[in-house]
C-alpha cells in the first residue's frame, strides 16, 4: 500500500488578515502547498489604535477560523498549529478572545512574543541565504518588517550578530501618525521625520564595517517587488535602488486612497504602503548596498516546514544558537565586558553543569540559558561597581537577544541578578515575576553559576583543570594550580550556600599543585 504523504495546516492571526496554509511532505521531505487562504481582517486597526480588539472583529475573526476548521476538516488533517502576534498580543481583551476562540473553534492559540516572531522570520532567511549558491553576502544589514514591529539584524559569515527591534510597524505608523495624515500632503516628511530618531539610534548599533548587502523580509517587500516589476530569481527578488525610490517619490504625496486606484490595491495595503517603504528607505540608506534583496520568507512556511519534520526543527534550534551567542557576545561588548573573565567562567561553568546532570535533571535549552547568563552576568559594571548585579538585570532585561523569547530572558537577567551573593526572595520584583517553576529552574541554574564565578574571583585566570566529581552526598571540585588561591578558596565557602540549599548536597573546593 502507497503510503500518503504527511500534512498539516498553519493558521495566522495576523494584524491586517487572518491567514492558512496547508500542506503536504513527500518522500522526499519535499514542501508542497495545497491551500492558501486570505481572509482581510484589520485586527491591528483596534489594537494600535483603541488597545482592545471589537466585539465584532472578535465575532468574525472566530466565524472564520470555523471555516478554516471545514477546510482542515476536509483534508483530514490533524497536525494544525494556531498562532497570533501583534494585535492580540498588544490587545487589553486578549485573554478573554484565546479563551473565545479555545471554546468555540477547539483551537488552541499560541500568541508569539516579538522575538519568537523575529527568531523564525531570522530562521527562514538564514536557511533561504545558505541555500541560495548564487549569493555572495559578507556583511549584511536584514530588516524584517511586521505591521506592529521593525527587527534590524547585522548578519556576516553565515550568522546574525547583533539584532534591534524597535516599536514602529507599517500599520502602528498609519496608526501613530493617522490624524496628521488627514491634514497634510506632504504626510512623508512627517514619516521621515519621525523615523528620523530610530535611524539615529540605529547607527550606534552597525558596526564599524561597511554594510554592502540590505536584505529585506515581510508581506510589504512582495508587494513593493511587484509594484517596481522586478523579476523573481531563486526564490528572490532585487530590487534596484533606483527603481525603489522611484516608487517612492510616485507615491509619497498621495492619499492612501489615490494609491489605492493608481495600483489596483486594497485599502489596508494602500494604506500601509507609504508607512512600509519610509521604513525600507531609512535602512536602506544605512547601507551602501544599490539593490535589495528580499527573501519571500513567511512565518507560516517555517512553522510548517517544523510541524512537519519536527527532528530536522529541534536540528534547526540548535544550529541557530551559534546566533544567539554570537548576538550575547556582542551585547558584552557593547557594554565593554571582561571577554577573558568571561570566556573562563563559562568555561568552568558548562563543565560543572554537565557533570551534575544526575542533580539537577535540565536539558539543552536550561545549559544554553545558563551559557548566555554567564556570558552576561558581569555587564552591569558598565553603570556601576556597586551592586553591579542589579544593573546586569536591567541591562540584559532590556536587551534584544537573539532567539530568546522573553520567558527566557527573564530567567537570564535573573541568573545575573542573583550571581552574587544575595539570595533570591519573593519580595524581589524580578523574582516575584517568575513562574514557581521558573523560580525553581533560575536557583538551580544561579547556584551553579556562583561556584565558576568564584573560580576566578580576582579575574587572574589562575587555572585551566577542573575536575568535577558528584558523590552520593557531594560535590568536589579540583584545581590545579600552583597560584595562591586564598580569594577563590574564601568566595567559594561564600557563594556554595546556595547550592546546598537547592540540590541538598554540600560542596568541597580541593586544589593540588601542578608538578
Amino acid at each position: 500500500m502507497k503510503q500518503q504523504p504527511d500534512k498539516a495546516a498553519v493558521i495566522y492571526l495576523g494584524s491586517s488578515a487572518l491567514y492558512m496554509e496547508i500542506a503536504e511532505q513527500n518522500l522526499d521531505n519535499e514542501l508542497k502547498v495545497l491551500e492558501e487562504v486570505e481572509y482581510p481582517l484589520n485586527l491591528g486597526h483596534d489594537t494600535f489604535a483603541g488597545n482592545k480588539i471589537s466585539f465584532a472583529k472578535v465575532d468574525e475573526m472566530w466565524k472564520t477560523l470555523i471555516n478554516f476548521k471545514k477546510l482542515i476538516n476536509d483534508y483530514q488533517i490533524q497536525k494544525v498549529k494556531v498562532i497570533a502576534t501583534t494585535a492580540i498580543r498588544e490587545a487589553k481583551n486578549r485573554d478573554y478572545i484565546l479563551d473565545q476562540i479555545r471554546i468555540k473553534t477547539g483551537f488552541s492559540v499560541e500568541v508569539f512574543d516579538d522575538s519568537q516572531e523575529k527568531k523564525y522570520i531570522y530562521r527562514g532567511i538564514l536557511k533561504r541565504i545558505k541555500d541560495n549558491s548564487d549569493l555572495d553576502i559578507k556583511n549584511s544589514l536584514i530588516s524584517y518588517i511586521g505591521t506592529g514591529r521593525l527587527g534590524v539584524a547585522v548578519y556576516s559569515d553565515g550568522y546574525i550578530r547583533s539584532t534591534q527591534n524597535i516599536r514602529a510597524g507599517s500599520l502602528k505608523l498609519s496608526e501613530i501618525l493617522g490624524e496628521i495624515q488627514e491634514r497634510t500632503n506632504k504626510f512623508y516628511i512627517v514619516v521621515e521625520e519621525y523615523l528620523s530618531s530610530f535611524t539615529y539610534m540605529l547607527k550606534s548599533f552597525l558596526p564599524q564595517e561597511k554594510i554592502d548587502c540590505f536584505i529585506a523580509s515581510g508581506k510589504e517587500i512582495e508587494l513593493i517587488s511587484k509594484l517596481c516589476d522586478v523579476q523573481q530569481k531563486n526564490g528572490f527578488s532585487y530590487i534596484p535602488k533606483d527603481r525603489f525610490f522611484e516608487l517612492y517619490n510616485e507615491i509619497k504625496d498621495k492619499t492612501p486612497n489615490q494609491v489605492k486606484k493608481m495600483y489596483s490595491l486594497s485599502a489596508e495595503k494602500a494604506e500601509i504602503l507609504l508607512p512600509s517603504m519610509a521604513l525600507y528607505k531609512e535602512i536602506f540608506n544605512l547601507t551602501a548596498s544599490d539593490t535589495i534583496i528580499a527573501p519571500f520568507v513567511s512565518i507560516l512556511d517555517v512553522i510548517l516546514f517544523d510541524v512537519l519534520n519536527p527532528k530536522q526543527a529541534k536540528q534547526d534550534e540548535i544550529d541557530f544558537y551559534q546566533n544567539t551567542l554570537l548576538s550575547a557576545r556582542s551585547i558584552g561588548e557593547k557594554y565593554n565586558y571582561n571577554r577573558a573573565h568571561a570566556d573562563k567562567v563559562e568555561e568552568f561553568v558548562l563543565k560543572i553543569f554537565d557533570e551534575t546532570q544526575r542533580i539537577h535533571g535540565l536539558g539543552k535549552r536550561a545549559r544554553n540559558l545558563l551559557q548566555v547568563a554567564t556570558i552576561l552576568h558581569d555587564v552591569g559594571k558598565f553603570i556601576s561597581l556597586k551592586r553591579h548585579y542589579y544593573n546586569s538585570y536591567d541591562l540584559i532585561r532590556s536587551s534584544n537577544i537573539l532567539g530568546l523569547n522573553n520567558r527566557e530572558l527573564e530567567i537570564v537577567a535573573n541568573i545575573a541578578r542573583y550571581h552574587s551573593r544575595k539570595d533570591p526572595k519573593k519580595e524581589d520584583r524580578s523574582y516575584y515575576k517568575l513562574s514557581n517553576k521558573d523560580r525553581v529552574l533560575m536557583s538551580k541554574l544561579v547556584s551553579i553559576l556562583r561556584l565558576a564565578d568564584s573560580l576566578d574571583r580576582g579575574h587572574k585566570n589562575k587555572f585551566n583543570n577542573l575536575v568535577v566529581k558528584l558523590k552520593e552526598n557531594k560535590l568536589i571540585l579540583t584545581i590545579i594550580t600552583n597560584e595562591p588561591t586564598l580569594l577563590e578558596e574564601w568566595t567559594f565557602k561564600q557563594k556554595s550556600n546556595l547550592f546546598k540549599d537547592v540540590f541538598g548536597i554540600k560542596t568541597e573546593l580541593k586544589k593540588k599543585e601542578r608538578w
